[in-house]
């Protein structure tokens, strides 16, 4: 009886391996457009503060909108899907960014999105984090 086990087992571990990775590769960049509410945030490994976070992250085709109680930051996104996290390019086009260019990372899973971006000028984060001291912004969102 053991010796079936086995080869069951591994049968049972390579399809959810296969799942998971067929559940990556389906990755449809519509998914993240819409309102966004911030639910928490770190600048440099340091907490946002809640009033720092108010306002709707706006997502659509080719565009992010933040817009704040006090300003609207808008910038265009390109995503690269291929790519484990999905990569996220950003060019600010109106707001304090405006010009600036930043590279990120991002998760979606459900209706909660992380990104983690790295001040312009600095290489892409390789995790969905912002350490002490570090250039990375990491923001998480909730899908309103």
């Amino acid at each position: 009886m053991f010796r079936f086990i086995a080869p069951m087992l591994a049968l049972a571990i390579t399809t959810a391996t296969m799942a998971e990775e067929k559940e990556k590769a389906k990755f449809d960049p519509k998914a993240i457009t819409g309102t966004w509410t911030i639910v928490s945030g770190m600048k440099y490994g340091t907490t946002v503060e809640s009033k720092a976070l108010e306002g709707d992250v706006i997502i659509t085709a080719d565009k992010i909108t933040i817009k704040s109680p006090d300003k609207t930051h808008v910038m265009t996104y390109k995503l690269d899907a291929a790519k484990t996290p999905i990569n996220i390019d950003m060019e600010g086009l109106e707001g304090d960014a405006k010009g600036f260019k930043a590279e990120g990372i991002i998760e979606l899973t459900k209706d909660e999105l992380k990104l983690a971006y790295s001040f312009p000028g600095e290489k892409r984060p390789a995790k969905l984090e912002s350490e002490k001291d570090s250039k990375v912004l990491f923001f998480t969102m909730k899908k309103k």
